[in-house]
């Protein structure tokens, strides 16, 4: 029994000692240029640059030793924007000033399970959403707009997503259409047609400006360049944001300065988009539905009353139009469309069926078969 007793208070204390989930000690540098002697600010910006690098190291080694090579800027972003969140403690290894820059040298100590957790759940995100198809849409065709369409291009092909190419657009006259669009209707009309999920609505204004300082010519160069996200199904903008970027360099010389600012502003539309797309998934989400062959108008309501009993995660049902026998809903759920498409084919009004016709990101067209 003394045995007994002695073993289990030393099994207890060997499970007490272990870490509550494993970790990877890490060792980063992070570095920030010292402004107007502002040495603290400096010095906080280096140690979350440490952090970050920290977390960098840790994270590429886990995605390419377990999970898919081709979305790992995708993980890579959307982890290291909340990267101290992963870092269970640091210590600081050293820290210096060396002219305008101070440097900092941590030893981080990452968790694992954290994040392996969010890869997992980006990954998914991405899959649940079919990897949808994206269109860059630019306003003007000058030289700064084409160079951030491109450095935008590039970027979301790095990052796994599925690029339409606009210039069949153009010889059809659809992209002015497009641009000139109002309404939502007449956006998703034009995205579906070309099998664009998402589009990207891009702007870039550029300016160079002069001055002279004690006979000293100064130049300065500013780049904005703008984006907005819409929801090629529904027409619905779902983000907004704009980047602005600066640089004393040739009057006019705008190309690196565009392909910077454009870089840095789709990084951020991208982690919006993921943030909304998770937000969707788990919560409630809006499906258009376009269903034919509702025949009468008594048929019309049996098959609203079937929808909300039949369809696993309903939570309401807009009627948006009817004419005809045909009628487009807006439905309001819990999951994605795959889902509700098979929910909606398993419906029978008397002894008829539905049969999906049409299925996309955000919209499902079927008919009621005779």
């Amino acid at each position: 029994m003394k045995k007994t007793i002695i073993c289990l208070v030393l099994a207890f204390l060997a499970v007490s000692l272990l870490p509550a989930h494993a970790q990877q000690k890490v060792t980063a540098k992070g570095t920030a240029t010292i402004q107007k002697e502002f040495v603290d600010i400096a010095r906080s910006k280096a140690l979350d640059e440490a952090q970050r690098n920290a977390v960098e190291q840790a994270a590429g080694v886990m995605i390419t030793g377990t999970t898919a090579v081709e979305n790992f800027q995708v993980k890579m972003d959307s982890i290291l924007s909340e990267s101290s969140g992963f870092i269970d403690k640091y210590d600081i290894i050293s820290e210096k000033q060396s002219g305008n820059q101070y440097e900092v040298v941590i030893t981080a100590y990452i968790s694992e399970g954290k994040l392996r957790d969010k890869m997992a759940a980006i990954k998914l995100i991405m899959a649940r959403k079919s990897n949808p198809r994206v269109m860059l849409i630019f306003k003007d065709s000058e030289s700064k707009d084409a160079v951030a369409e491109a450095a935008m291009a590039k970027y979301l092909k790095a990052h796994n997503f599925k690029l339409i190419d606009a210039r069949t657009m153009k010889k059809n006259r659809d992209y002015e259409r497009l641009l000139e669009a109002e309404g939502k209707k007449d956006i998703s009309s034009i995205a579906h047609r070309y099998g664009a999920e998402v589009i990207i609505f891009g702007t870039v204004d550029a300016v160079s400006k002069s001055s002279t300082i004690y006979n000293v010519e100064m130049n300065k160069n500013s780049v904005v360049v703008t984006g907005k996200v819409v929801n090629g199904d529904t027409g619905e903008i779902v983000t907004t944001e704009s980047e602005t970027e600066s640089d004393n360099k040739g009057k006019g010389e705008f190309k690196t300065l565009t392909e910077k600012t454009s870089t840095r502003l789709i990084a951020k539309l991208v982690d919006n988009v993921l943030e909304s797309w998770s937000k969707e998934l788990a919560n409630t989400t809006t499906i258009k539905l376009v269903i034919s062959g509702l025949n009468s108008y008594a048929t019309l309501q049996k098959f609203k009353s079937v929808m909300a009993e039949e369809v696993k995660g309903f939570k309401g049902m807009n009627q948006r139009h009817y004419s005809k026998g045909k009628a487009e809903f807006d439905l309001e759920v819990e999951g994605d469309t795959q889902a509700v498409a098979h929910d909606v084919t398993q419906l029978t009004i008397g002894k008829r069926h539905v049969r999906i016709e049409e299925i996309s990101q955000n919209q499902i067209e079927a008919v009621l078969l005779p």
